[in-house]
């Protein structure tokens, strides 16, 4: 029993230190190398300063599993230096001056150079017949790939305008160096008997083998985008036209700042103040589950959304009607404002209205069109209309063009591959009758309204 003690002391450090070599060498880390973009300048370079932000914009880490050998190895590789120095060699190649250094000093430089770079793993099932002298089976096996996207946005860095945005993507199968593969059969050959020593061994190797692989085809895409970035050098020529394309909106620029653009963590949309204290519409399903929303106002214009940059803005959500897609938001301050028209004779068939909102990525648009037709649908009074209007006019206003009020709130429409046109906003009689509201605001009621909202606790 004594020995038996004994022996389990001398071995049990032994086993343990096994263990921890094993679950540390099934563990690879790594980054990207430095240098890794080696490619001839081009003939003439563009004499402008770049600053490639390095705190911002770069994805940190890639992670992948590998489930060929071990399920126990894992990979995280650092990639956000390498991509980073890779990016600014890229563009020295075109421009005469490239650093890489904190977005706070961008001010110091022409351009504004943000990389957004991900990498996505996939792969493909395989089957392969496995069969002796008496069996027949099939083995499944996984076959890794990555889907690596880089997009490089060139800003003004005093306006923060995009000059020019490009995007690349490559798919590609993770290729095994020799030695990994070799690793990988010697463990087939020896029936995995010597799986504790051969496993650390093969995670390594093939973490090098990821490496490499992350390099070739970030290497691969940033070629591709510098060469349409020396298609179009033209953008950044000294002299006029080197600013980008000033907007134009004449007299409907007053019917624009009474437009907002809403955002949540889930989604943006549109809205519009009705108040000159800063009462604001838009749908319920833009501020779903919120408490607040922020907003931006024309006057902000450029600026990009969900960044964590000045100026901040935020309105809290009064009122929310699901049933009829309606919120009633207060934000702090004095705005231009819409009159809602109320009345319902006012809207006829055939009349010119406008529809004015943020669709997708495009910011305080004005499309024209007609009213189609009016419907009450449910009990809701509804404006269709062919102006044409996308996601993220949600909750814009409908004005009607011969009086600049809002007869309508853009609420919906027909997906594009069903139909064309048709599209729905909820009537200003609605709105005001829906949300208990009229002009001028009457913050007394709608604070008792709050109040009594509120959930009663009883005493224990």
């Amino acid at each position: 029993m004594v020995c038996f003690s004994n022996w389990i002391r001398r071995t049990t450090p032994l086993v343990l230190s096994a263990v921890m070599l094993f679950s540390a060498g099934c563990n690879y880390h790594g980054r990207l190398k430095r240098g890794i973009y080696k490619t001839p300048s081009f003939d003439d370079k563009i004499d402008a300063s770049v600053l490639v932000v390095a705190d911002k914009f770069l994805q940190h880490t890639f992670t992948f599993k590998d489930y060929n050998l071990t399920p126990i190895n894992s990979y995280v590789i650092r990639v956000d230096d390498g991509a980073a120095v890779a990016s600014a060699d890229a563009l020295a190649t075109l421009f005469s001056r490239v650093h890489v250094d904190e977005y706070r000093f961008r001010h110091q430089y022409d351009y504004v150079a943000e990389i957004d770079y991900h990498v996505e793993e996939r792969g493909e099932e395989g089957f392969a017949l496995v069969q002796n002298d008496r069996y027949l089976w099939v083995r499944k096996y996984w076959i890794p790939q990555f889907y690596t996207t880089v997009t490089l946005t060139l800003r003004n860095p005093n306006t923060r305008a995009a000059v020019i945005k490009l995007n690349a993507s490559r798919l590609s199968y993770l290729e095994f160096n020799n030695a990994a593969v070799g690793v990988h059969w010697f463990n087939q050959l020896t029936f995995s008997l010597l799986f504790p020593v051969i496993a650390p061994v093969y995670t390594q190797t093939a973490g090098a083998s990821i490496r490499k692989t992350l390099e070739q085809d970030l290497r691969a895409c940033l070629r591709k985008i510098m060469r349409e970035l020396e298609e179009n050098r033209v953008l950044f020529a000294r002299g006029p036209g080197r600013d980008s394309f000033p907007r134009n909106d004449h007299k409907y620029r007053e019917l624009m700042k009474k437009t907002t653009y809403v955002e949540t963590p889930t989604g943006h949309g549109s809205g519009f103040f009705i108040s000159e204290d800063g009462y604001m519409i838009t749908n319920a399903h833009v501020v779903e589950g919120q408490r607040d929303a922020r907003y931006y106002l024309y006057e902000d214009l450029p600026f990009e959304p969900w960044r964590s940059e000045p100026p901040f803005r935020y309105a809290r959500v009064v009122k929310v009607n699901h049933s009829r897609d309606l919120a009633l938001l207060k934000a702090e301050g004095k705005f231009p404002y819409f009159e809602l028209d109320d009345d319902r004779s006012h809207y006829k068939t055939g009349e010119t209205v406008l529809a004015l909102g943020n669709p997708e990525d495009e910011y305080w648009t004005m499309t024209e069109g007609i009213i189609s037709a009016l419907k009450n649908d449910n009990g809701v009074d509804t404006i269709h209309t062919d102006a044409a209007v996308n996601q993220g006019n949600s909750g814009g206003p409908l004005v009607l063009r011969a009086t600049g009020k809002v007869i309508g709130v853009t609420s919906s429409g027909i997906v594009k591959h069903i139909a064309e046109g048709i599209n729905f906003a909820i009537t200003a009689f609605e709105v005001k009758r829906t949300l208990g509201i009229d002009q001028p605001i009457d913050e007394e009621k709608l604070l008792r309204e709050e109040v009594e909202a509120l959930p009663v606790t009883k005493p224990k």
